[in-house]
């Protein structure tokens, strides 16, 4: 830990270079500085149950395990600017949320102490080794919900395996979401007998909400959702050349992003509109920017078809398996590695398609918005596949429980 401390301290310029930078892209504002380097405003609530979710796809994974912890007392942190915002807008004041702080000694002993978390879950994979090193101190056991590990974190080199062999050493449970994943993070340092296949939360059934309100009254729409630089172009063309006749839906992944994609846009003769300036576009509109917060499923519900973003370009993917809820068409590019397990389980029922260019994007859009029949059989597919889900989000509650009774109860005593 001293050798691993000494090369924070060391890259420190670097870092606050770069959290200066993602304060200003992501729009997080001097909160997210602050908080980031450990200086919290605390508030006196306690927070006994700790879920660290650290982006926005994180956050929407937790919210049911979050929901069903509340009454406990629950600190929330996230790492970005996007995912504050989303835990917010859900959970508003019923919950503490703040910035996970960086992994300095001084700022995650800031929070620890203030909040005094009883027990934790990390969403995921955090690999952080201050910080589990000071939960392991603290007496906080640390629990990984959905464990991966990503081939780069897997590939790391020889130095990062060694800090991540030392955190992955103190924690109490990994739950990981498939074999392989369990066997790398034994492989990485997990003791044996802690980690567990307890199979992943996002290949799961759950009850959906009633379908929400039309968000534009009725404008029937394509969407495409979580969308990244270097995308939103790819996507515009492809749609365009398939002669879709529906208005395109943009839900950019930041959606702070909204006007540089709407000036890209307009720039390739696209008459675009910006859902923050006209929540109904005009009627001329070619392509509306959802730059907006806790719209997707909203969205999702009433689309006619659905790209899932993060796929054109060497990003991994988005979860498909929340479109798959509303029981859609769906299709997505060739670069879903993040997601491969649930873009198998769809594709191999009939229940996605997969471009592998831009040219057969448009293809494949055209085939599914030109007439009913394809968008229905991928529909009626993708139904049928999310109904035979299994429901891993009550396993998970189940497990979320049990730890919060053995640690906490037996701390409150």
């Amino acid at each position: 830990m001293v050798a691993y401390r000494l090369l924070w301290l060391l890259l420190t310029p670097l870092i606050v270079l770069w959290s200066i930078q993602q304060m200003v892209a992501r729009s997080g504002g001097q909160l997210y500085f602050r908080e980031r380097f450990g200086l919290y405003r605390i508030g006196s609530r306690p927070a006994p149950v700790w879920f660290h979710a650290a982006s926005v796809g994180e956050i929407r994974l937790a919210m049911p395990l979050i929901n069903s912890a509340v009454r406990h007392g629950v600190l929330v942190t996230c790492n970005t600017p996007d995912a504050y915002r989303l835990a917010v807008q859900k959970w508003g004041d019923s919950v503490t949320i703040h910035y996970c702080p960086l992994d300095y000694a001084w700022s995650v002993r800031q929070l620890l102490r203030h909040y005094q978390p009883a027990v934790s879950f990390i969403v995921e994979t955090e690999l952080w080794p201050e910080l589990y090193f000071q939960c392991a101190e603290h007496s906080i056991p640390v629990h990984i919900i959905n464990g991966r590990i990503s081939n780069k974190t897997y590939q790391a080199n020889f130095l990062l395996r060694f800090f991540y062999r030392r955190a992955l050493q103190t924690v109490t449970k990994v739950w990981a979401r498939n074999s392989e994943d369990r066997q790398r993070f034994l492989d990485m340092g997990c003791p044996l007998d802690r980690a567990t296949v307890v199979g992943s939360i996002k290949m799961t059934r759950q009850a959906t909400r009633a379908t929400p309100e039309h968000p534009l009254l009725g404008i029937e729409f394509s969407l495409a959702v979580s969308t990244h630089a270097s995308e939103e172009l790819v996507i515009a063309r492809a749609w365009r050349a398939a002669s879709d006749n529906h208005l395109l839906v943009i839900i950019p992944r930041h959606e702070q992003r909204g006007a540089s994609i709407a000036r890209l846009l307009e720039e390739n003769g696209l008459r675009v509109t910006l859902r923050t300036e006209h929540r109904i576009p005009p009627s001329d509109t070619d392509i509306l920017i959802a730059d907006t917060t806790g719209e997707v499923d909203d969205f999702c519900a009433h689309a006619k078809l659905i790209f899932m973003g993060g796929s054109m370009v060497k990003h991994g993917g988005h979860n498909v398996i929340e479109a798959a809820a509303r029981g859609k068409a769906i299709i997505v590019g060739p670069h879903t590695d993040n997601f491969k397990d649930e873009v198998e389980y769809l594709r191999s029922r009939g229940a996605l398609e997969i471009a592998e260019n831009e040219q057969e994007l448009a293809s494949k859009w055209a085939a599914v918005s030109g007439g009913d029949s394809a968008r229905h059989r991928l529909e009626a597919a993708t139904i049928a596949a999310y109904r035979n889900l299994p429901n891993r989000v009550e396993e998970y509650i189940e497990l979320v429980a049990e730890a919060i009774d053995l640690h906490h109860t037996k701390t409150a005593q």
